[in-house]
Formats: C-alpha cells, structure tokens, sequence
C-alpha cells in the first residue's frame, strides 16, 4: 500500500483531504451508529483520476476524521471501470449503499449492503438497475440519491435526455430492493441549464423541497426551490440558485439533530506534473447547513461546529481610515468574519494571501452596481500552471443590507460565504513564502468590522497523519 502523504504547504489543514492519491466527489454522508460517516471517490494509487473506488472516513463530531477502510473497489462485472458517485440508506436496518458501476459501454446502478460499523461490504448484483429508459444514453444514467417519501423510498438518478438536456429520473421501491421507474422527476427547461445532470439531490427543507444537480460539462452547481408531491418537482419559479460557484457534486444528509447538512468537492487547479509530485489531489468542502429564509432564498453556512477548531484570535490592525484599506491581518489557515456597512455604491472586500510587495495576492470583491461578489485569482499565484480565473455570482442586497462575509482560507482552499445566500470556493497556490498579508477595503465610506481565528486540523490521531 502507498505510503500516507506528508504535509505541505498547499495541503489543507481543516479541509478533509484523502490520505493519499486522488479524491473526487462526496459519496454516502450520512449518520450511524453513532457516527458521521463521509464516502468519497477515490484513487489510492495516484494524485490523478481513474480505478474509482470508494474511500470512507468518519467522525463522532464533525470536526475530527478517522480514516476507514476503502468501502468498495472495481470487480469484473458491472462496476469492473469504477465505482462511481451514490448514497448511502438503512433499508430494515441494514446500511446499503446505492452507487453507479461504470464500464465504457454503459453506467447501471448498483447496490453494496454493509456490516454495522460500515467498514465491510458487500455487493448484491442481482439488485441491479440495469437499462435506462428511453431517450436516456446508457453513458448519460448516473449517481443514485435514495431518500424516504410517504413510507416509500425514492432514487433519484441524473441523467441526460437525448443528450441535449439535464434530467433527472425517478424510482420507487417499497422495499429498497425492487425499483419501478416513475418516469422524469425534473428536466432541465432549456439548454442553458445543462446538457447533463449528475449527483441531484432531492430533500425537503422547511416546508418546501429543493433539488440540486451539477451541471456538466461546465461544473456548476444549480439549486431549485419548489414543491415535490412524490413523483414530480415543480419549481416554485424560474429563479434558479447557483449554491457555489468554483465546487461541484453537492451532497446532503439529515443530522439526527434535523439539521440538513451538505458537503462538495473542491477540485485542483494546479498542473499535473504539481500535483504528482504531492502525491494527493482534491478536498472537500466543510460541513455546510442548509436553510430556507421567509422568502425561500436557500441559505447556507460552515456547520456550527466548524467555529470549534478555531484555535485563537488573529491580531487586527485597525488603521483608522473609512475609505481604502481599513484592517490589515495575517494568515494562511483562518476562519474570518467581516461586515461592511456601505454608504456609497463603491466596491468593498478583502485581500488574501497577498505578499509585501503585491506580487500575489487574491481579492475578494463586491461590486454592488454590477451586483457581484468575485474573487480575482489573477495575481494568485505566480506559478504559471496553475489556474488563475475568476469566479462570480450574482448578489442582491435588500435595501440597506450589510455585506457579512464568512471566509475560510486553509492554505489552497477558499470557501466564501456571502450574506449565507451564496458560496464560491476555489483553490489558491501563492508561490512565495511571505504571501501572508490580509487586508479590509473600501473604495467608499463604509463602516467595516473584522475578526478572524486561526484554525486547527480535522484528521483523527488514529488515522496515522
């Protein structure tokens, strides 16, 4: 077996990485035995995908991760190319895991049953769901998302219809095990909202139930808040949520406390021959709760638990000033919490990760006439290989609504939360050693207010790393 990966500079500290090799999208979250439990798709072997497997952690609190073993690996048969994304579900109180097995001549949905501590599996192919149905391409038939409704069980399945439109299909079963197809629960209403659907989830919230889909081939994120009545969702409107910019394959679950909690994963940006040599590749996002406001907007926010690695306060400098830069700071592993009090229509934000003489530096910017929050990776990092566009999203301040930003920098990993409406995540690679300036900004007068912590890490001792 590879060796684990030593830590390094780009490596995130309170983002859960794989012990070693490649991790992609988030799999199975879900609480048991007294355990959150978090499913990933993994490659032991290599920083790079391919040879998909299921890699498997879990925590007693959210905060710190024990590495599991592997839950499932490729065999001859139907998933002899990959064990694609899914979910995890008690049937009867058995642990079941409901995943796509991937070969290059199709994708079918497979199932794996496991023992009480979910550290052994075993897979039930006769349970297969085989053939998509039509107007669907047997490559386009994906990433199985099993919830209850009415004392029934639901999967939800991404899809692609005639490979010109998002779709997602829909399934019931009364017993977990037979599947009969109900027919599309939702199909994307123009080409503008994606060619293909993958990793939808579909839960309620409030009183309302929303449906997310990554959008491929562009990696976006799309949210719809609307009414399920078992068969069909039917957005409340044509609004659409873009949840967070920069990250794909969202994944909730119910936490016994009746939170709805959802992680995504935080792709790399660096060139191969970088990530090689680190030996590891992807993050995941924190632990994020979800919420419905009084007009339906989805909110979401770090888990509440997320504030308890916080290891100590960050000084501040406050410099006095109403216009330019107004709090200076440092850090490369914080937890930051600014508020910014406009008087003007003049852009405001902060500056991360900056070095003394601005040869890197990440900007995060809200620019209300245009109404957009950005982050401006351009002067980032100074590695020509590394990916340095821009990310945006759409912001919409009520009438004399402050700016709050939640911000999370854990070395490579920027999580932006704005006023709990949006999030844009990224990645960040500053080459110099001494980019670790930060500061506050108005271009206007503005009222700002900042303060920040530095984190602790997420892995479990026994783990090993």
């Amino acid at each position: 077996m590879t060796a684990l990966i030593a830590p390094s500079r780009h490596r995130p500290r309170y983002h859960y990485t794989a012990p070693r090799g490649w991790l992609n999208d988030p799999n199975g979250v879900g609480f048991h035995a007294g355990r959150y439990h978090l499913f990933y798709q993994f490659n032991p072997a290599a920083p790079r995908w391919g040879d998909i497997q299921w890699g498997h952690a879990s925590s007693a609190d959210l905060l710190t991760w024990r590495d599991e073993p592997v839950a499932l690996v490729p065999s001859p048969g139907h998933d002899a190319g990959g064990c694609f994304s899914g979910s995890l579900a008690l049937v009867d109180g058995v642990p079941t895991i409901y995943y796509t097995g991937y070969t290059p001549e199709r994708q079918v949905q497979c199932v794996a049953t496991g023992s009480d501590d979910l550290r052994h599996w075993t897979k039930q192919p006769q349970r297969t769901i085989v053939d998509p149905p039509e107007g669907v391409g047997a490559t386009d038939f994906r990433d199985p998302y099993v919830f209850r409704h009415d004392g029934q069980w639901r999967m939800a399945v991404g899809a692609s219809l005639r490979s010109e439109r998002g779709q997602v299909l829909l399934y019931r079963s009364d017993d977990g095990v037979q599947w009969h197809h109900l027919g599309p629960a939702y199909t994307a209403p123009d080409l503008a909202h994606g060619v293909l659907w993958e990793c939808p989830n579909l839960f309620p919230l409030g009183d309302r139930w929303v449906l997310t889909v990554s959008v491929w081939p562009n990696l976006g994120v799309l949210a719809y808040v609307g009414r399920f009545d078992g068969t069909n969702f039917v957005p409340e409107s044509e609004s659409v949520h873009d949840v967070d910019g920069g990250a794909f394959a969202h994944l909730a679950m119910r936490a016994p406390d009746g939170r709805t909690l959802q992680w995504s994963w935080l792709n790399e940006q660096r060139a191969q021959p970088a990530i090689d040599a680190e030996g590891w590749a992807g993050a995941l996002s924190v632990p994020r709760e979800l919420a419905l406001d009084a007009r339906h907007r989805l909110l979401q926010r770090p888990a509440a638990e997320v504030a308890a690695l916080r290891r100590g306060p960050v000084p501040i400098t406050a410099t006095g000033e109403r216009r330019g830069i107004t709090h200076r700071f440092q850090g490369t592993c914080l937890d930051l919490e600014a508020r910014f009090t406009m008087r003007d229509r003049l852009k405001c934000g902060l500056v991360l990760a900056a070095s003394p003489g601005g040869e890197e530096s990440t900007r995060v910017l809200f620019w209300p006439d245009a109404r957009r929050l950005v982050v401006e990776r351009g002067a980032s990092s100074q590695d020509p290989g590394t990916r340095r566009q821009d990310l945006w999203a759409l912001l919409v301040l009520d009438e004399g609504e402050p700016l709050d930003l939640r911000v999370l920098l854990d070395h490579s990993v920027l999580e932006v939360y704005a006023n709990q409406r949006l999030c844009l995540s990224t990645r960040l690679y500053p080459t110099r050693a001494d980019s670790l300036e930060g500061w506050a900004f108005a271009d206007g007068d503005a009222d700002v207010a900042v303060q920040a912590w530095t984190m602790g890490g997420v892995i479990d001792a026994a783990s090993g790393r």
